[in-house]
């Protein structure tokens, strides 16, 4: 296996319950896109790309010359593709989607909670995740909210965004088959500048489709896995 990517990090969860205005924090200017059909987002989805928007403290990028002094985006190509698999939960009250994250290394599981006044486009998570990630000591729970911020039949955008204001804000590239076009990424890409999101590192994955690679040392796979850099990295003390 190589690899892998994403998803959350950073910031315990707590014992008291949070409402939905306090989820948003530092997204609640984000534009999202509320009006979609929830059930036609369920199912099976491949992680083709996963954007950075804050940058690790410890290797900060460096200016482009080029474009104004703007910070330039690093690009980098994982030989790995993570599966997502959503689902609507049974249960009374409020819409609640499982969210779970499925490669090599191992799975993670998210509850969502969708509240009553904004839509299909925010998903507030407030709940423990489990699987084999969540059980690695370095894990970070996540508390905060994931910002739909495009949602078609091909593929979606979903943004995380942790509660705490000095964490990691990421997004994660899905769609329904191993290859996403290059003009609908550079639409997405288009997106999240125009949302004010920098894009500091994109994380390019299911290039090679399912292609599953063999490690000799399990450490390898550990040190070469997007989900676990952006899982236990220690930036946000």
């Amino acid at each position: 296996m190589k690899c892998c990517i994403v998803l959350c990090v950073l910031l315990a969860v707590g014992t008291k319950a949070v409402t939905e205005n306090e989820m948003l924090n530092q997204c609640s200017e984000l534009m999202t896109q509320h009006e979609f059909d929830l059930t036609k987002t369920m199912g099976k989805w491949y992680v083709v790309e996963v954007i950075e928007h804050k940058a690790d403290t410890r290797t900060p990028p460096t200016a482009d010359t080029n474009s104004g002094g703007q910070l330039a985006t690093r690009f980098h190509v994982v030989d790995v593709c993570p599966v997502v698999n959503l689902r609507l939960l049974d249960t009374q009250g409020p819409p609640r989607i499982s969210l779970l994250w499925e490669e090599r290394l191992g799975n993670l599981e998210y509850v969502f909670w969708l509240g009553k006044t904004r839509g299909n486009g925010i998903w507030n998570c407030d709940v423990i995740q489990n699987g084999t990630l969540a059980d690695r000591h370095q894990y970070t729970q996540f508390v905060g909210t994931v910002h739909v911020m495009k949602a078609v039949g091909t593929h979606m955008v979903l943004t995380f965004c942790p509660r705490n204001v000095e964490a990691q804000k990421f997004t994660v590239l899905v769609s329904r088959t191993h290859h996403l076009h290059v003009t609908e990424v550079r639409g997405v890409r288009d997106l999240l500048r125009r949302r004010k999101l920098p894009l500091l590192s994109i994380r390019e994955s299911c290039a090679q489709g399912t292609a599953t690679i063999a490690f000799s040392s399990p450490i390898v796979a550990m040190v070469t896995s997007i989900l676990w850099l952006l899982l236990c990295r220690r930036v946000f003390n």
